[in-house]
């Protein structure tokens, strides 16, 4: 432990940082951890670290944690000004944090990407706390490439992303997904305090899940309205469709169908994957462990804008896996799409293989032995030393 930080570990607790933001990506696997973390060693003090105006502000709260807001923006491909604000807000994010680790004196500090986490990280670098990162996909983050030049540990939820930090130090332990997706599939089937509405809608092995996030996908809320008349006929299939605020009310006017219902957002998405037989999705590197943690064949619409299509890589790891399809999207039209679903629903045997290989990949302990090394880490001795797998 840094003699700079004596207190860090106390009696039975311990303190753990947390740092990242801006998506729920960067924000719910540090919700994993952290309450693994907490499951380990109840006395634990964790704490977040992220923006004022990100999803951090209103997730980390919700979750019961406290969050510790830092200054921080963004810097890849933005214009003079903005770079200007990136440095101003570097500066004025790492000086903050020295604050707060000096005042508060965490044992180990977790970074899961997003610009937050470059100030945050570079103070606890400077103090020399003991610095982590949990990086989700394929192809990592800008900030998680800097800031892991001097990570101890780098927890990969695809093993290929190693070749891009330093040798010895990354550990493929796959995402850590929320507790409520683990006790979904340990249920194996829909709960019973569940929404009968969806219980009940659809019939077994014809049940579809489309989705594009919290905020829906335009490409796939364009491609079922084109798809129109054709989605309900297809194999007699039950659609259920998060379009996201913005979209709900023109797309729910274009798809009138008993069999097809529209929602701006599902609230609880663990319960709406083990209520679908095929899942229709972006590949967003959590919703991907999501989706192998329960066991779900999913079609796979890559957003071609994220930072180095690193979604692309993502969804071709799990068709190589044999768990999904990829669908390009410039290739997602609407027949394209009710092509697609119809000829996987009509063939179950496929869906099956599709769902065991899909199983095949999850890492359902990934949130416990990110928190048991961190707390190794630390010195507590309810921690344990993951083996390296590069």
């Amino acid at each position: 432990m840094s003699e700079a930080h004596p207190a860090k570990v106390s009696g039975s607790g311990v303190r753990v940082l947390i740092t990242g933001g801006g998506t729920g990506g960067h924000v719910y696997p540090g919700l994993a951890v952290a309450d693994s973390l907490r499951r380990l060693v109840p006395a634990a003090d964790v704490r977040f670290a992220g923006t004022r105006g990100g999803i951090e502000s209103v997730l980390v709260p919700r979750a019961g944690y406290r969050l510790h807001t830092v200054p921080a923006s963004g810097l890849r491909g933005l214009g003079h000004k903005a770079r200007a604000l990136f440095v101003l807000n570097f500066l004025g994010g790492v000086g903050r944090s020295l604050g707060l680790l000096l005042v508060w004196r965490p044992a180990v500090v977790l970074g899961t990407g997003g610009f937050v986490s470059a100030p945050v990280m570079t103070a606890a670098r400077l103090l020399g706390v003991p610095c982590t990162l949990q990086e989700q996909n394929a192809i990592p983050g800008s900030t998680n490439r800097l800031v892991g030049r001097w990570a101890r540990r780098i927890y990969l939820g695809f093993g290929v992303a190693a070749k891009f930090f330093r040798a010895g130090v990354c550990r493929t332990t796959g995402n850590p997904v929320r507790q409520a997706f683990l006790a979904a599939a340990a249920g194996g089937g829909i709960a019973s305090g569940a929404d009968p509405a969806l219980a009940n809608f659809g019939q077994p092995g014809r049940r579809v899940l489309i989705f594009g996030g919290s905020g829906g996908a335009r490409t796939l809320n364009n491609a079922v309205q084109a798809a129109g008349a054709q989605l309900p006929e297809t194999a007699g299939a039950a659609f259920l469709i998060q379009t996201g605020k913005s979209a709900v009310e023109t797309v729910h006017a274009s798809l009138a169908s008993e069999r097809i219902r529209v929602t701006a957002y599902i609230d609880d998405m663990a319960q709406a994957l083990l209520w679908a037989d095929l899942v229709v999705c972006r590949a967003g590197a959590m919703t991907l462990a999501e989706l192998q943690v329960v066991g779900r064949p999913a079609v796979l619409v890559p957003f071609p804008h994220a930072t180095d299509n690193h979604q692309l890589h993502n969804a071709q790891d799990l068709e190589n896996a044999g768990a999904a399809l990829v669908l390009k999207d410039e290739d997602c039209s609407g027949a394209a799409l009710a092509t697609i679903i119809g000829e996987l629903l009509a063939d179950p045997t496929r869906l099956r293989d599709m769902a065991t290989a899909a199983r095949s990949q999850a890492r359902p302990q990934a949130a416990t032995e990110i928190a048991r090394d961190l707390l190794e880490l630390a010195g507590h001795p309810a921690g344990l030393r993951l083996a390296s797998h590069t």
